[in-house]
């Protein structure tokens, strides 16, 4: 696993808000840049050929105070942070402890070796009284693993995304 040093100076996650304070000794934080919640269905299926992705929108941060408070359920967060892993690694996203012992959880997909986009994740609220957070709160941590060798590299439709949205249609993924 790489240090959260080597991971800024190697220029894998990108973006940052402040190294020093996103920099830990196993990984990189990442902080919220947005909130989404989904208003339609979502089709997956084996090949992509009919891929349809949910669509969202966006929730507002309170102006005034730069907060957004969140009730239970389920929401589609963005990070501030992009990454772009070595093909000789792949990344992983986790929660970090203040935020899961507020009463939610952090879940995302593996990054493959070669993706290079943005970054978001699943947030979860547990807490049956919501959930504050600020704008650029530090909600996960990102660490990359190596692998025993280069790879050819993720090839699929998320590549040089822009966002965490889903995207529809038939993909060339690996």
């Amino acid at each position: 696993m790489l240090s959260g040093v080597s991971i800024v100076k190697r220029a894998i996650v990108r973006n940052l808000r402040s190294s020093l304070q996103q920099t830990q000794p196993c990984g990189v934080d990442l902080s919220l840049q947005r909130v989404l919640q989904w208003t339609s269905p979502a089709t997956i299926d084996f090949d992509n050929s009919f891929r349809q992705a949910a669509g969202t929108s966006e929730l507002s941060f309170n102006s005034e105070t730069g907060t957004i408070k969140l009730a239970q359920g389920a929401y589609l967060v963005e990070f501030h942070e992009t990454c772009r892993i070595p093909l000789d690694c792949m990344g992983q996203v986790f929660v970090r402890s203040s935020l899961w012992r507020s009463g939610a959880v952090l879940t995302a997909g593996v990054i493959d070796a070669g993706y290079e986009g943005a970054l978001g994740a699943l947030l979860d609220v547990k807490n049956p009284a919501g959930i504050v957070l600020r704008k650029n709160a530090k909600l996960g941590q990102i660490v990359i693993h190596r692998l025993e060798g280069k790879v050819d590299g993720y090839r699929g439709i998320y590549q040089h995304s822009t966002d965490s949205s889903g995207r529809n249609g038939p993909s060339t993924a690996c």
